[in-house]
């Protein structure tokens, strides 16, 4: 190993890392640069193949219009999470939604933290994955009432656990591959042993984010159930992942633990603090009802879940059709529709459908006048229905009267609900988005690449280092790959074949050994900087990326050192011999 060729080809990292928390400087401005350096280094030093300046050009080319595509699918992802924002804002529901989950929680700001900030996105990141929960869980913090910088913190902590499955599973499922194809493991088996990682960060978790969002005395008579809520989702994650399967471990853990949750707040009565407690605006009148106030959140627990899993199962062919432009752009789509769908739920009302809606349901009453026997007028109260039919309408010409309004409906509803202009609002806050993804994609795809060779020279030199210790290695060696990837599922792709070469040549068992780096990619969400961009992008907190990664990194260093003692135990001690 040379260490000056170590360090330059670490060089791009801490280039990042510098700019954005010791300089203090927006990644939008520290990124580019950070992308022409990365290059410069890529034309001469690490020109590994030795290809012509022209062959550079052309190859590197192809990366930058890679990374400006790749990134647009991400700013897509974070338009659709601040037009809900917005929408809620716009149309005034943002009070009703933060009266709604202060009831579910019981009024302590604590709870709704941890349900929000940890249970959601689990939740999200096994229905959908791809950078949704933060970009989604964020906003909603923010309407709780949250500061914007300490959403973005524990909405991206929330996700650095699920991430090792991500959407039904795919992370452990085709990251392991590597492992399965050589027949060293199953996707079980990897699913398995994640879990018995994860469990142990997700318990922690809570305690982190109170101290993030409210400091030492935040735990004041929470602490039971800060307990009792790493416990159950700890348990609910472990059973479902060693004996259920990765395909729905994220997304039933977060469902569960959120039932556990609220049946705990309805059941043990929590001494709220006066300095903790949620206190709703008084003689504010309620716009909406719960579910009208939610509707786009709801929405996307409903559809997001739903089109991952019934696509497939209904559609020939229908995971490769959703990822025909790639993973992430189904994602996206469901997000807007959501985003859509909730602003005509809240602006529309049942008359904008030309009253087409009232005869289907045969909601309310009327007065009507008809000739009575002897000639009189007689009036009589009847359904919205019956008063229809004796116009000779039917239940099929109403059905037919809707479908025919329905669009004139819609564009009344997102008038009403300023959707046009809140989508105006939101592009400006956005554009500037896709100039720093862009660059630290294209950035971590040229350090990726086998014309470079920059990150296998990192983790091969860590490896070389790392003799014993090589299964805590392996953790720091996950968290790297998706700190620059942006993914846990590239990470794992990257390293997985790594790993079983190293861990077969040390007479270690392969399977804990990739369990340590799946669990440590996870964790390298984090901190990843993209994923930090996007989710201040949805709350609009461009430029203050170093703010949060001053509260990141450190949560990130504290189960990074458990995950590396974790896998040394595992691997060494406890299940030397696990699926062999």
């Amino acid at each position: 190993m040379g260490v000056f060729e170590f360090v330059l080809a670490a060089s791009p990292i801490a280039f990042v890392l510098v700019g954005i928390l010791a300089f203090k400087k927006p990644a939008m401005k520290v990124a580019p640069l950070a992308l022409i350096w990365t290059l410069v280094l890529a034309f001469t030093y690490f020109n590994v193949t030795g290809l012509t300046f022209k062959e550079n050009v052309a190859a590197y080319d192809a990366l930058l219009w890679k990374g400006i595509k790749e990134g647009g699918k991400i700013v897509a992802m974070v338009f659709g999470a601040f037009v809900i924002l917005n929408t809620l804002k716009k149309t005034g529901a943002i009070e009703d939604v933060k009266n709604t989950v202060a009831r579910i929680s019981g009024n302590d700001r604590r709870v709704q933290l941890i349900v929000v900030g940890l249970m959601v996105p689990i939740f999200l990141e096994g229905a959908a994955g791809a950078g949704a929960p933060a970009a989604i869980a964020a906003p909603f913090l923010v309407a709780l009432g949250f500061d914007p910088i300490v959403a973005i913190a524990v909405a991206l902590l929330g996700d650095a656990t699920p991430c090792s499955w991500g959407g039904a599973g795919l992370t452990t499922i085709s990251g392991g591959a590597a492992l399965v194809d050589a027949g060293i493991s199953t996707a079980a088996l990897n699913s398995a042993m994640v879990g018995r990682i994860h469990m142990f960060g997700v318990m922690v978790i809570p305690f982190i984010m109170v101290a993030i969002a409210f400091g030492r005395k935040g735990f004041k008579n929470i602490v039971p159930y800060l307990c009792y809520a790493g416990v159950t989702t700890g348990a609910t994650m472990f059973f479902l992942s060693n004996f259920v399967g990765p395909e729905i471990t994220s997304m039933g853990t977060g469902i569960l633990s959120m039932l556990f949750s609220v049946a705990y707040v309805k059941l043990v009565p929590i001494k709220t603090p006066e300095e903790f407690r949620y206190k709703a605006p008084e003689k504010v009148e309620r716009k909406y009802s719960a579910w009208r106030a939610m509707s786009p959140y709801l929405y996307m627990l409903i559809l997001l879940p739903a089109v991952r899993y019934g696509v497939p199962a209904f559609v020939e062919n229908g995971f490769a059709l959703m990822c025909t432009f790639g993973y992430i752009v189904w994602v996206d789509v469901v997000i807007f529709l959501c985003a859509v769908l909730g602003a005509i739920t809240l602006g529309m009302r049942a008359e904008d459908f030309g009253g087409a809606f009232s005869g289907i349901t045969g909601g309310g009453s009327v007065t009507v006048a008809r000739a009575g026997k002897n000639g009189e007028t007689v009036y009589e109260q009847v359904s919205v229905a019956q008063a229809r039919a004796m116009e000779g309408h039917t239940f099929f010409s109403d059905a037919s009267a809707c479908v025919k309004n329905f669009p004139v409906a819609v564009g009344k509803a997102l008038r009403r609900s300023e959707f046009g202009s809140v989508c105006k609002t939101t592009i400006g806050s956005v554009c500037p988005v896709l100039v720093t993804m862009g660059s630290l994609l294209v950035l971590a795809y040229t350090m990726q690449s086998s014309t470079t060779g920059m990150m296998s020279l990192i983790a091969g030199d860590i490896s070389d280092l790392a003799g014993t210790f090589y299964p805590a290695a392996a953790v720091f060696i996950g968290t790297m790959g998706s700190f620059i990837t942006g993914t846990g599922l590239g990470s794992n792709i990257m390293f997985a074949g790594m790993h079983t070469q190293a861990a077969t040549t040390l007479g270690m068992n392969p399977i804990t050994v990739f369990a340590g780096q799946n669990a440590g990619a996870s964790l390298g969400n984090l901190i990843c900087a993209n994923n930090t961009v996007a989710a201040c992008a949805t709350v609009g907190q461009v430029g203050n990326e170093s703010k949060v990664m001053r509260k990141t990194l450190p949560a990130c260093g504290i189960l990074v050192a458990l995950y590396m003692v974790l896998s040394m135990v595992y691997t060494l001690v406890m299940f030397p011999n696990f699926g062999m």
